[in-house]
């Protein structure tokens, strides 16, 4: 394993962008990625959000290719706009030191800019698969000169119905093209492609099966009424008066009426989902990220690819769905070297949902309170996990719950050492 960047043997240009950077030592998914990708095997990362992926794919690609051409050396397919934007960021970031040309591509935007963008040349290539699949489709966009694919987020490209673009888009693609492809979770359907579009491929596996929150974040279940939860949430705000929050619901209706009450309460709210513009979305996101706002309230539009560190408490107003959206979730905060924590308001609707993420973690997780609303035990579901006994790490359970001293504006955020963000 390689304790320092400079043991890739990467050229000095990179090694000089890095030092830049603030980047010294690799992550875990980094070291163990890289090594594989400079020799040109094919490969699947599974790894949490979070971790360094997009550096782990991106160092290599600048390593390897070799700017100026007219057409994309390199393709990073991501499942969300947000998600493009930070990896094409970071791939600019990087890039002007290397010479290196970025493009974006993604859909709910004219598609004018980005098509005089490729004609001008490009190098590495960030889209979206439907933006991404027009270009081909429309021939504004050839993979003859193609040596890398990237599927970015894969899993989350299967829960978005992009599978079928997927395939489409890598059946354009040249079979002597190098595959990589990075996932939080490796279901069926992503296993199957992988199957039949990389050959070889070595898998690398951070955190056992992929599906455990991170030990940076400290999680807890708050059983609650429904019609108690926008109260609940409330005093869990003015109790923790926690440095920047991020709200997950799961309508957009539920988005902006929440954002709405919890600015007639006083709070600095800002909120996300797909009922705003893309220069909206981005509009909001900046102004979270800068500090303007202190709670982000979002759809799960923000589950993935939300490059903010420094989010310290995540709440899942409505419990997620699917049980490994709640994985995602989680993984905004406890970033970048930092701790976190984790809220889950759940309603007496949630039982099955309550058991299901139990049992993708393997474990009960503690059910706290708060002062002045009554706990309630929801059941389990199915299973109520593989185990009986919460972790010691999560709240302290019926009796009340376990506080982290809270951290205000003023309070010193840095952290030592560097690390890549996801």
């Amino acid at each position: 394993m390689s304790k320092s960047f400079k043991n890739f043997g990467f050229s000095e240009p990179i090694e000089r962008a890095l030092l830049e950077a603030g980047y010294e030592q690799p992550t875990e998914i980094q070291e163990r990625a890289i090594p594989h990708l400079l020799g040109g095997t094919d490969l699947i990362g599974i790894s949490q959000t979070g971790t360094g992926k997009t550096l782990a794919f991106l160092l290599p690609i600048f390593q390897k290719i070799t700017p100026g051409g007219t057409d994309p050396q390199a393709a990073v397919i991501c499942p969300t706009r947000e998600l493009a934007i930070q990896v094409a960021g970071e791939a600019r970031r990087f890039g002007e030191h290397l010479g290196v040309r970025t493009v974006l591509a993604y859909g709910g935007t004219s598609s004018g800019e980005q098509k005089r963008f490729l004609t001008e040349g490009c190098d590495i290539l960030v889209a979206t698969p439907g933006r991404l699949l027009d270009f081909l489709n429309s021939a504004w966009l050839s993979f003859r000169s193609l040596r890398f694919m990237v599927l970015d987020e894969a899993d989350r490209m299967l829960d978005m119905g992009f599978i079928d673009d997927i395939d489409a888009i890598l059946r354009k693609a040249p079979m002597s093209r190098q595959t990589l492809l990075f996932s939080a979770t490796f279901p069926d359907p992503i296993r199957v492609l992988s199957q039949r579009y990389m050959f070889n491929p070595e898998t690398v596996r951070i955190g056992g099966a992929g599906t455990e929150v991170k030990d940076s974040v400290d999680h807890d279940f708050y059983p609650v009424r429904e019609r108690q939860k926008t109260n609940l949430l409330l005093a869990i705000l003015e109790r923790d008066e926690p440095y920047k929050v991020l709200v997950f619901s799961a309508t957009r209706e539920t988005t902006s009426s929440l954002a709405l009450q919890l600015r007639r309460r006083g709070h600095e709210v800002v909120s996300l989902s797909s009922l705003l513009s893309q220069a909206n979305r981005e509009r909001a996101l900046s102004a979270f990220r800068r500090g303007e706002f202190r709670i982000l309230v979002a759809t799960d539009v923000a589950a993935r690819g939300l490059d903010i560190t420094d989010i310290d408490l995540v709440v899942n107003y409505d419990v997620p769905m699917q049980a490994h959206e709640y994985v995602h979730r989680i993984g905004r905060t406890g970033r970048a070297h930092r701790s976190g924590r984790a809220i889950t308001l759940v309603s007496e609707l949630d039982g099955r949902r309550v058991g299901e993420i139990e049992e993708l973690l393997g474990y009960r997780v503690s059910r706290s309170s708060v002062e002045g609303f009554p706990y309630e035990e929801v059941p389990a579901g199915r299973s109520g996990g593989r185990g009986s006994a919460a972790r010691g790490r999560s709240g302290s359970g019926k009796g009340g719950s376990r506080r982290r001293p809270s951290r205000g504006r003023g309070s010193d955020r840095k952290t030592s050492g560097a690390s890549s963000k996801d």
